[in-house]
């Protein structure tokens, strides 16, 4: 189970062309012009904050850091400050940081999440924006975008970045226009199960009804779940390929020099080691919930409220979170 280089994940997830002309050493240059990139941005989006900032900045070592969520500003009232009441410049900053910590992709589909606020009668502007020590400085820091559907951590310590756990969740799942934000996430992974023979997918099905949740929750610290669900190495490499694009689906939404090293990751301790579980329908439209975890990381993904029309989904790294290995 090597065929899956770094290389061909970027080609595969079109990541960044300019990215495969990088070998190892490139990458990290490319991640210390990452971080660097990230401070000049939060620099930027503090000093154009004026009386705000205070609101804006938190110690590193602060509690605040690891109090994240996803539900709405009702449900979980939030520190840091809201795109709503910014000034125009100010604006421009923030999402200026924003995309310093996405691909193209990843910031389409974080301005995608937010715009869905609309379809619930909820603001679209209260998302807010936290950082954390000092950017750029000797000392690790970090920052957050967090709102309803949406949370993005990051940490960084001289040229490492680390950015999970993060958050993607949509409701409805489908606008009114036909528009559906995370459609490939739920319909490679429906693909994938109902491809499968009986045997296998007994195997991967481990149970009939769908998880109310994802099981992991806001927890801070989070390391592997029970092994349900079928294994990689029991797949046909058209399946298998399935499973990549499902971890694509996610790692694409990040910048190149962070997200090729995290699929890189995922290969080297076995990408036939992860597992694939599946709970609930398999047909369309209907409650489903689904997981693939390995050695190093755990995607939950669960579609089983309001009629089957409102995700959530976390991508986990059992040793990153948080930057808890910087």
């Amino acid at each position: 189970m090597n065929r899956w280089t770094r290389r061909r994940f970027l080609e595969a997830s079109a990541v960044g062309a300019g990215a495969l002309l990088l070998g190892r050493r490139g990458w990290a240059q490319q991640g210390g012009s990452l971080a660097a990139g990230m401070a000049q941005a939060a620099n930027q989006f503090l000093s154009a904050l004026g009386d705000k900032r205070p609101q804006a900045t938190f110690a590193f070592d602060s509690a605040e850091r690891l109090r994240w969520h996803w539900t709405t500003p009702q449900g979980f009232p939030r520190n840091g400050v809201p795109l709503r009441g910014m000034t125009p410049a100010q604006r421009t900053a923030a999402l200026a940081l924003l995309r310093t910590g996405v691909s193209e992709a990843g910031y389409k589909k974080s301005l995608d999440i937010m715009q869905l606020q609309t379809e619930l009668g909820q603001d679209p502007e209260l998302f807010f924006v936290s950082v954390f020590g000092t950017p750029g400085g000797r000392e690790p820091w970090g920052w957050r975008w967090e709102g309803h559907h949406l949370s993005r951590q990051y940490a960084v310590s001289g040229e490492r970045v680390t950015m999970t756990p993060f958050f993607h969740g949509t409701w409805p799942t489908q606008t009114r226009s036909g528009v559906r934000v995370m459609a490939r996430e739920e319909d490679a992974a429906r693909e994938l199960v109902r491809s499968l023979d009986a045997r296998r997918q007994g195997i991967a099905v481990f149970q009939r009804e769908a998880l109310f949740r994802h099981v992991t929750w806001n927890e801070v610290k989070v390391g592997p779940l029970e092994p349900v669900g079928l294994p990689v190495s029991e797949l046909s490499p058209a399946q298998e390929k399935l499973v990549v694009e499902l971890i694509q689906s996610y790692l694409g939404s990040l910048p190149a020099a962070v997200a090729a090293p995290m699929f890189e990751r995922v290969i080297k301790a076995g990408l036939d080691k992860v597992r694939f579980g599946w709970a609930g329908s398999l047909e369309p439209r209907r409650p489903y919930y689904w997981r693939l975890q390995g050695p190093t990381f755990l995607l939950e993904h669960d579609n089983s409220r309001n009629g089957a029309t409102h995700i959530h989904s976390v991508w986990r790294d059992y040793e990153a979170d948080f930057g808890a290995n910087l």
